[in-house]
């Protein structure tokens, strides 16, 4: 069990995953706490738990790219079914929310949706940027929506870090969004040292679990910081075990190989060349400064619209030797994505599970 350390929160959590009901937490944890001799630091958390709603529980499945989310998140939508729920699985993506990047974000078709409703697709354009903010307050909706069905079964599943967060957490970041869009006025991408700078000094302890080259996480960063995080978290309906999917280091990156070049074979080239028609990346590219495109923000499109631009073609007339080196370059980044999206796992509190065991665990502890 991997917990993240830092508020009671993360300890509710974790217990209530194993089984404890919150009605049960007040006087078993104190007698377990007494017992291990760290009673007085909690002796205010028991007396918040007594006084806290019941909620009822919902499973979040976090892993880096290519890790098995998706087959693991049905495999859970099935057995849960068995068991007389109703399972809806709530996109935690931040690229497929997005319509029009489906390949190149491995969504879910409707013909592998296996007959389960999945929400939180497609719900942006990639014209402009969804902010933390709306997909926030989308989540929270949905998850009210879910808390009038009895047999509802929310099952949060993305590889966003910070949307699973947002989540768990019940962030209300209404009105952020101008403070956000003032940050990005003052420290554009090519300023991300900058911005990184700013967060060290508001947030030092933040900023060391941040990469100084992920823009948008130091800009999320930022905002929570500035906004006042202790206000801005809600109660959520429902209490989230967080189960994480990891592979390995070597795995994670030969199935992320495998499904770029799966995706190649799909038909990703000519989604991107569709993106292109409708939005101009390729010549957005060409134009240093400009507001770009999502598509042209995000790995296994961004590579192959900038070896177009920089080689005058469109995206159709690209080569073998343009593709092979556009491949190349987009599996570094997503390599490298993949290990930013692994330092996530603490920072959840997610139990990691293995596949062959996971929907047993997973589906167990639902009772």
């Amino acid at each position: 069990m991997f917990v993240a350390e830092g508020g009671s929160r993360f300890l509710t959590r974790t217990l209530t995953a194993f089984g404890y009901r919150r009605d049960q937490l007040g006087a078993d944890l104190r007698r377990r706490l007494l017992t291990w001799g760290i009673m007085h630091r909690y002796s205010n958390f028991t007396w918040r738990l007594r006084r806290l709603p019941e909620r009822r529980r919902a499973v979040a499945i976090y892993g880096p790219t290519s890790s098995g989310k998706t087959a693991l998140s049905l495999d859970v939508c099935e057995a849960a079914s068995e068991r007389g729920l109703r399972p809806v699985v709530l996109n935690a993506d931040s690229r497929q929310v997005y319509a029009g990047m489906d390949i190149g974000t491995s969504k879910i078709k409707p013909s592998e949706m296996r007959g389960f409703e999945h929400r939180l697709l497609d719900v942006a354009e990639p014209s402009s940027k969804l902010s933390l903010e709306a997909y926030a307050q989308m989540a929270r909706d949905e998850l009210a929506s879910l808390a009038a069905s009895e047999d509802a079964l929310p099952v949060l599943v993305g590889g966003t870090g910070v949307y699973i967060q947002s989540v768990l957490d019940g962030w209300d970041l209404t009105g952020t969004g101008t403070l956000r869009r003032s940050l990005e006025r003052d420290f554009p991408r090519s300023d991300v040292k900058g911005a990184y700078q700013v967060l060290a000094r508001l947030a030092p302890g933040v900023a060391r679990r941040v990469h100084p080259s992920n823009y948008e996480a130091i800009l999320n960063a930022l905002v929570r910081r500035m906004a006042g995080e202790a206000s801005n978290e809600m109660a959520t309906p429902f209490a989230f075990a967080v189960y994480g999917v990891d592979r390995g280091e070597a795995q994670t990156d030969r199935r992320i190989q495998t499904t770029l070049d799966a995706q190649l074979r799909d038909g990703l080239l000519e989604e991107i060349a569709e993106l292109d028609r409708r939005y101009r990346l390729v010549e957005q590219a060409r134009r240093p400064g400009r507001r770009r495109n999502v598509a042209s923000q995000t790995h296994g499109y961004r590579e192959f619209v900038r070896v177009a631009a920089s080689a005058g073609k469109a995206i159709a007339e690209l080569d073998g030797a343009d593709l092979a080196a556009a491949r190349a370059e987009a599996l570094g980044h997503i390599w490298a994505y993949s290990r930013r999206q692994r330092s996530w796992f603490r920072k959840l509190g997610a139990s990691r599970v293995d596949h062959r065991s996971a929907v047993k665990i997973i589906v167990s502890r639902l009772q």
